[in-house]
C-alpha cells in the first residue's frame, strides 16, 4: 500500500469497493485533496449539509480541485427507494467511465446501498456482501425494510430483463 493508499484508508469507515468506485464517511478538505490525486473524477454525497461529521463548502472545495460533485441527501428516518435506485443507476452508469467516491456522514446510507449494488450489479452472492457492509454497520429497522424494497424492485428489473434476453433468443417456429 503506497502513502496516498495509506492516508485514504485512514478516512472514515473507507471502503474500497472496486477499481472505480470507493465509498467512506465524510473527508476532511486534506482528504478530498487526497481523493483527487488517487484519481477520483466525481464525488457523491448522500448527506445533508447539517450532517454529523459535514464539511463546511465541500462542493466548493470539490470544484475548485476539478472534482465533480453531485449532492443526493437521503433521509436518515424516511429514506425513500425510488431515490435509492436512482442513486444505484447513477452509480452504475458513472463507473463504466469515471472513478467514484461515494460518502454520506459516516458510510451507514452508502454502505446500504453498496450491499445492493454488490448484489445486483456486480453478482456477489448474499453473505458477501452482507458481512462487507457489517464492517461498516448492522442497519437498523428502518434501513434493513429500505433495503428489502429496493431488493425487490432490483429483483423484478433483473427478472423483467431476463425474460426479455429470453424472448429476443427464441428462434421464431416456422409454419
Amino acid at each position: 500500500m503506497n502513502n496516498l493508499e495509506t492516508e485514504l484508508s485512514h478516512i472514515l469507515n473507507f471502503q474500497f469497493v472496486h477499481d472505480h468506485l470507493l465509498t467512506s464517511g465524510q473527508p476532511s478538505a486534506e482528504q478530498l485533496k487526497h481523493i483527487k490525486e488517487y484519481g477520483v473524477d466525481t464525488v457523491i454525497n448522500l448527506a445533508f449539509n447539517d450532517a454529523e461529521p459535514h464539511l463546511d463548502n465541500e462542493d466548493k472545495l470539490a470544484a475548485e480541485l476539478g472534482l465533480n460533485y453531485i449532492q443526493v441527501p437521503i433521509l436518515w428516518d424516511t429514506p425513500a427507494d425510488d431515490q435509492c435506485l436512482f442513486i444505484l443507476d447513477l452509480i452504475a452508469h458513472l463507473v463504466q467511465d469515471k472513478v467514484v467516491w461515494v460518502h454520506c456522514a459516516k458510510n451507514y446510507r452508502v454502505s446500504s446501498l453498496i450491499y445492493l449494488y454488490r448484489q445486483y450489479y456486480m453478482d456477489f452472492d448474499m453473505p458477501t456482501a452482507q458481512e462487507l457492509m457489517h464492517k461498516i454497520w448492522e442497519p437498523n429497522e428502518t434501513w434493513t425494510g429500505l433495503i428489502h424494497a429496493v431488493a425487490l424492485q432490483l429483483q423484478g428489473r433483473k427478472a423483467t430483463q431476463d425474460l426479455q434476453n429470453s424472448l429476443m433468443n427464441v428462434e421464431p417456429s416456422s409454419e
